[in-house]
């Protein structure tokens, strides 16, 4: 008996002493690209995605992507829905995570004649930003996205080689850039800059909503705690 009292009151010391929860939270995000050429409009981004602080990944990035060409002020331009999360990885080297959301339910942005995925700002950049299903305009899915960066601490200012890989896609179809895709890339981070000179100049992500999600050894000293509960309780039992 005093082994198991012992046992239990260990196992509430640990679960007391260790991390209950890990925050899965919720940010809003704005990123701007500069289009030199659509002054005073620029391409925005503007959306919110949940963020799990202990596996550094983004989920449910979604929002509306402003197409720069249209309006005939800022206040008025078209936006596009982006709703489909479909691409996010961790980088090691810049201290965060990427990830894109899509106007389409599949990555299908840029011509694959030449190779490449299909989406990336590289292979936009590869294909000279021509739409996927080139040469036919039937076959242009119309596909749009945009391209963020999440610091570890997410509410970090981003650095500039960070910003220098946010981008944006918009292969609307109809534009007036014939079969070229308007895109937001900058030069230190691809190459060169957008199809209408457009480059990434900042983001901005704050806080909104925080939910406390038990951590999986907080789960494991719980049942620790019960199980030793349960069999001082059936020593009792079996001693009356």
């Amino acid at each position: 008996m005093n082994f198991l009292k012992k046992t239990l009151a260990v196992a509430v010391m640990t679960l007391a002493a260790s991390p209950a929860f890990a925050a899965v939270a919720t940010y809003n995000v704005t990123t701007t690209w500069f289009e030199p050429d659509t002054q005073p409009k620029n391409s925005i981004f503007e959306g919110s995605f949940s963020y799990d602080s202990v596996t550094k990944t983004i989920t449910s990035l979604a929002g509306k992507l402003s197409e720069s060409m249209t309006g005939t002020n800022a206040s008025n331009m078209t936006w596009l829905d982006l709703n489909y999360q479909l691409v996010s990885w961790y980088d090691s080297a810049l201290g965060g995570t990427f990830a894109a959301t899509f106007k389409n339910s599949n990555t299908n942005t840029f011509w694959t004649g030449l190779g490449g995925d299909g989406w990336s700002p590289q292979a936009g950049v590869d294909v000279g930003g021509i739409y996927y299903g080139y040469p036919r305009p039937a076959n242009n899915p119309g596909n749009a996205y945009a391209l963020i960066f999440v610091p570890d601490n997410p509410l970090t200012a981003l650095t500039q080689a960070q910003i220098a890989k946010l981008a944006y896609a918009d292969c609307a179809p109809g534009g007036m850039m014939g079969a070229v895709c308007m895109t937001g890339t900058s030069e230190a981070g691809y190459g060169v800059v957008g199809t209408m000179s457009g480059f990434p100049v900042s983001q901005v992500i704050t806080a909104a909503v925080t939910v406390p999600v038990p951590e999986a050894d907080t789960y494991a000293m719980l049942s620790l705690g019960l199980a030793v509960t349960g069999l001082i309780a059936h020593r009792r039992r079996v001693q009356v």
